[in-house]
């Protein structure tokens, strides 16, 4: 019944060979996150009331607004049942948010990303003339700070072959590169 493989005349043998382990140091990790602490200050100390709404309800809006970008996108490409197998809630700094639990092609990482950066802040934008500035500028940076980390890696990853796998674990802040 099972044969080995030396044996099976038309087996696919799909083998990974890790390129590149792209990890978050806990210097890149305390800069994200006093970043974030010194940008939320500046808001609070500048109009406290509208800064302090807008990064309560940012927290839970621009997570959700970025899993309906991924979602719309995948939509197009695969079915949406797939999707939500491969994709889960993660709220473990520095990656939370909506992120792929299965290796993906990294063009495909990439380009999502660059979806939910420019759909994302063209979908903030649009509310400009209904929000006030400082609810603005909160939903802005937030959306910016939750993605830098993601912004980064594709920066780093830039020259790598597109066609290779992209791994995020959900135990440890980092990236593995895989390439067939």
């Amino acid at each position: 019944m099972f044969q080995p493989l030396s044996e099976q005349k038309e087996a696919t043998i799909y083998q990974y060979k890790l390129v590149r382990k792209l990890a978050f140091e806990q210097g890149f990790q305390r800069f994200y996150y006093i970043s974030g602490a010194t940008l939320a200050l500046a808001l609070l100390i500048a109009d406290p009331w509208p800064s302090l709404l807008g990064l309560m309800t940012g927290f839970m809006l621009i997570p959700a607004m970025h899993a309906a970008i991924i979602r719309m996108a995948l939509l197009r490409r695969h079915s949406l049942e797939s999707t939500s197998r491969r994709w889960q809630w993660r709220w473990k700094l520095p990656f939370p948010g909506y992120m792929p639990v299965l290796p993906m092609e990294l063009s495909v990482f990439q380009r999502l990303q660059l979806h939910k950066l420019w759909i994302g802040a063209c979908a903030i934008g649009a509310f400009y003339p209904w929000l006030s500035p400082w609810l603005l500028s909160a939903y802005l940076l937030l959306h910016l700070w939750l993605l830098a980390p993601l912004v980064y890696a594709i920066v780093r990853l830039h020259k790598e072959n597109r066609d290779g796998v992209i791994k995020l674990p959900f135990e440890e802040p980092f990236f593995s590169y895989y390439h067939r």
